[in-house]
């Protein structure tokens, strides 16, 4: 009786391992892009290493990922089988999971640093989806859930919203109490300087009452005044202190919209802050690097090239982008902006973190479909991304909103109100 020896198993186990590499191969190679969604947790096979991968939404590859697969999975055979499974951990930690977009998302709409370029942006997004009737509802004014005071899960606006592309202060454990649990936070910063000159060429130089309080603390300031900056940010560092209205305006204005209190100095307490804010927020983008930071909120969203496209910078306001002139100019403004500068540095390194994790050479090839896709001709949507039905907010509510409001020095903001501005005129 033929029996077939070890010479002829070997040769039946290797056409094995051939067909095998084979049928992957061409699963790899020439297959589209996109994996199609499969059983949860089935075994890929690729050259004898079990893969236990949870296929339950898709996973996409780029040709980066495909080319590196194929040169570490398809590496010679006296390539340590630790070292091969080390080897794919990583590559599958690049796939992005991108089933469908993200629907429940918080952008923390900073104020004068390209905040509304990038809500028009969302907003657009939203009309596609028809997700507006998910937003969070502005009042009064264009500020949410109690701002200038620490957002609160009582005036959310209304009950149940799962979105907000508008101004709100950051607070991120009352946040996660009303808003959904797989919710991602997002906001986007800018250097703290050109921060500074938006901020004192957009507010009103002369007394103003608006909704918003518009003119403080700017006239506060200056008094009937004209001033420079140098000259505005010597009388700031003397006058503005927590019982001014919106002095926080000119005072670490990005860090206070993010929920620090923009009057600590301690460099320990600002770190630590600084810290939980990383912890807390998904996606810190930077105005500096836009392109980058879109291409960041694609991955965070699955947003598509199309949502990218439609995109032209809102604020079109043209005013002297000057250098700080001297010293003393420096000195001023780095006691009132030690907060926002420390901010900066911080998420300025951890973004270029994430720009590598993400891969340099998959991002400039995302930045270059960009660019060829974006049309700079495009305003801003033609219609609110507020519902159009009333909302039927209760005196109680409203009052207590007031109070919340003046509280946090927002004790200028309905024009209807006869007390007068703190202002003294020459």
């Amino acid at each position: 009786m033929y029996r077939p020896g070890v010479c002829h198993l070997s040769f039946i186990f290797s056409v094995f391992l051939s067909l095998t590499a084979v049928c992957v191969w061409n699963i790899l190679f020439f297959a589209p892009g996109i994996l199609p969604k499969q059983e949860m947790n089935k075994v890929v096979a690729l050259k004898g290493i079990e893969l236990k991968a949870s296929l339950s939404k898709h996973y996409y590859l780029d040709e980066n990922d495909t080319y590196n697969i194929k040169k570490k999975v398809f590496a010679s055979m006296s390539t340590p089988l630790s070292t091969q499974t080390k080897n794919l951990t990583q590559l599958i930690g690049n796939w992005k999971q991108c089933h469908k977009p993200v629907f429940n998302f918080v952008f923390v709409k900073t104020h004068k640093t390209g905040s509304t370029t990038t809500s028009v942006l969302l907003k657009r997004f939203m009309f596609k989806h028809r997700l507006t009737q998910f937003s969070t509802r502005m009042f009064p004014g264009c500020f949410v859930g109690g701002y200038p005071g620490r957002f609160k899960c009582k005036f959310l606006l209304p009950k149940g919203s799962s979105i907000n592309v508008e101004h709100i202060r950051f607070d991120a454990e009352e946040m996660k109490q009303c808003f959904h649990p797989d919710t991602r936070y997002l906001t986007i910063i800018r250097k703290p300087w050109d921060e500074f000159l938006s901020a004192f060429n957009y507010f009103p130089h002369y007394e103003k009452r608006t909704i918003m309080c518009g003119g403080m603390p700017t006239v506060y300031i200056e008094q009937g005044k004209k001033m420079t900056t140098a000259q505005f940010l010597s009388k700031a560092a003397v006058m503005l202190n927590t019982s001014v209205p919106f002095y926080f305006r000119f005072r670490n204005y990005q860090s206070y919209d993010l929920g620090i209190d923009p009057m600590l100095e301690d460099v320990n307490k600002i770190n630590i802050q600084i810290q939980k804010l990383d912890k807390d927020m998904n996606l810190v983008m930077l105005l500096e690097y836009l392109d980058e930071s879109l291409i960041l909120l694609k991955d965070l969203l699955c947003l598509d090239w199309d949502d990218l496209s439609k995109i032209g910078h809102s604020n079109k306001r043209s005013y002297n982008r000057k250098p700080i002139l001297d010293d003393q100019e420096r000195k001023n403004f780095k006691l009132l902006y030690n907060i926002d500068i420390a901010l900066y540095n911080h998420f300025n390194k951890t973004f270029w973190k994430r720009v590598e994790s993400y891969g340099r050479d998959r991002m400039d090839k995302d930045v270059k479909i960009l660019h060829s896709k974006q049309n700079p001709l495009i305003d801003k949507p033609r219609r609110s991304v507020s519902p159009k039905r009333k909302l039927n907010i209760s005196s109680t509510l409203i009052a207590d909103l007031q109070k919340y409001m003046f509280e946090n020095n927002g004790n200028c903001i309905y024009p209807s109100w006869k007390e007068p501005l703190y202002i003294k005129k020459n």
